[in-house]
């Protein structure tokens, strides 16, 4: 029975099953990455209407993020045992209703607990999405899946600000968390109607009820020792307990995990070389990626004076530059392999990040727009060929697994990122105050120190793309092409 009227239902129904796939996802992917980001501006504001501290509303954005990390190291487990649209669509239903909870929150306490019950969707949403996305692009065929689902990560954090701005500014933060509820709801009714349901034998099999515990627990306590590290450094006692916590909870999940037939996360994925190496390269890139983003804002705030829509506004053309190059890097990826399109990319991703460690306070805001254009260049050709690499080898039965470690990473990188980097300009500019009178000269040049270890952080990425051997990739991403189509073939026989 169809949830839609009969022509839409019709017309979407024609659509190939996996780009039907990555509509959905791609619905569920851009709320969560966008909410990520949008909140932030919201803070002052939020701290005014509900006269609490500031200390007090971070916890909106802890919150969410420890929620995630609670949920995302059995998310792949979870779908696989009790089917794919079944926890992606809960996933998304718990994602609307956590906005529309948030939206409607009268005190600052209603609001944080809004937020930790929309995180545990949004912590769903995307490793279960990112697993269905996998299986229907298996192989080579990554590639024009990793360019899609490009879109979102890079956008979103971008436009988050701009929309969250202009939302606080103009209308109510309320709206920030209302928006989501039109994309939500269509993705959900999409979702209904189009997605099939998947179940791998592996996740039937019995609970692994230690590995959910310590998997869960220590990615929470060690994502919040990197969150406060922003605010309070990498050496305070909270930081220190928690993260030590979280790391000790983690080699037990790891001990355990590698120890039993039926893990909820097989670590066993990370004796592949191609998942493990491109892994090591997305963590830094995520890293710089996500600390770049926090320290152009701050700059433009803080330093230059603009209002967090202008803020928003100024990094929005870095867009531009991803619209552009995403579409070559899907194409391009088949005729020049992984190896040239990650050296170029990450090079070239670096190459752009030395620009800004000149930006000052008369820098022409023309000339930081086009830095932020060349910015958006050519990452989305380092994104495409290691998500291919990292994705497209693994069999069916595993990219639940695979895509809970991965994000699980991906969140510790980013939250990491983010800290570290803060860290840094906050610890240069004391340095530099030490040593000039001018307090506002000193916190540009810690800022401008800040970019420079963005691109370091880039270097690392960059270095280990040598590594990767273009042969051997071809080979293991034909061989997963040829089994996928001897499945689909059987499937079909009957």
């Amino acid at each position: 029975m169809t949830v839609l009227p009969n022509a839409i239902a019709a017309r979407l129904e024609a659509i190939p099953y996996k780009w039907a796939v990555a509509t959905v996802f791609i619905f569920g992917l851009f709320m969560d990455l966008m909410d990520t980001t949008i909140v932030n501006v919201a803070i002052p504001s939020l701290s005014r209407d509900f006269r609490a501290s500031t200390s007090l509303v971070e916890w909106t954005v802890t919150g969410y993020l420890l929620a995630l990390a609670v949920v995302i190291p059995a998310s792949g487990w979870l779908a696989d045992r009790f089917g794919t649209k079944r926890v992606f669509l809960t996933a998304m239903a718990v994602f609307i209703a956590g906005s529309a909870a948030c939206g409607l929150a009268q005190n600052i306490e209603q609001l944080i607990a809004a937020r930790f019950f929309q995180g545990l969707g949004g912590g769903m949403m995307t490793p279960v999405g990112t697993a269905m996305l996998s299986r229907e692009f298996p192989g080579a065929e990554r590639a024009k899946a990793s360019a899609i689902i490009s879109v979102p990560v890079v956008v979103a954090p971008t436009f988050g600000p701009v929309l969250g701005g202009w939302l606080v500014e103009d209308v109510s933060w309320r709206w920030i968390f209302y928006v989501n509820l039109p994309v939500g709801v269509i993705g959900f009714l999409v979702g209904l109607e189009l997605l099939r349901e998947h179940r791998e034998a592996y996740a039937q099999r019995g609970i692994d009820i230690i590995g959910l515990i310590t998997g869960s627990a220590g990615a929470a306590l060690a994502l919040y020792a990197v969150t406060r590290a922003g605010s309070e450094g990498f050496g305070a006692g909270e930081v220190v307990v928690t993260g030590m916590a979280g790391l000790a909870l983690l080699a037990i999940f790891a001990f355990w995990e590698l120890r039993i037939e039926f893990p909820v996360l097989d670590l066993r994925l990370f004796k592949r070389w191609f998942y493990t190496i491109t892994n090591a390269m997305m963590m830094p890139s995520f890293a710089a990626f996500s600390g770049f983003i926090l320290l152009l804002t701050l700059f433009m705030q803080e330093l230059r004076g603009y209002s967090p829509l202008q803020a928003g506004l100024i990094q929005a053309p870095a867009s531009v530059g991803t619209a552009i190059s995403l579409p070559l890097a899907s194409r391009i990826y088949p005729r020049m392999g992984p190896r040239k399109m990650m050296l170029a990319g990450y090079s070239l991703s670096a190459a752009t990040m030395l620009p800004f460690h000149f930006v000052g306070l008369g820098t022409p805001l023309w000339l930081v727009i086009i830095f932020l254009v060349l910015r958006g260049l050519p990452f989305a050709f380092a994104v495409v060929a290691a998500q291919t690499l990292l994705f497209g080898p693994i069999e069916s039965e595993k990219q639940g697994p695979a895509s809970a470690a991965y994000n699980t990473l991906r969140q510790l990188a980013a939250s990491f990122g983010v800290a570290l980097i803060i860290t840094i300009a906050l610890n240069r500019t004391r340095v530099h105050e030490s040593a000039t009178v001018d307090p506002l000269h000193a916190a540009v040049m810690g800022y401008q120190d800040a970019y420079l270890a963005i691109f370091a952080l880039l270097l690392v990425p960059f270095a280990l793309a040598f590594l990767i051997d273009d042969r051997r990739a071809h080979r293991e991403l034909q061989a997963r092409t040829a089994l996928s189509t001897r499945a689909e073939a059987a499937e079909a026989a009957g």
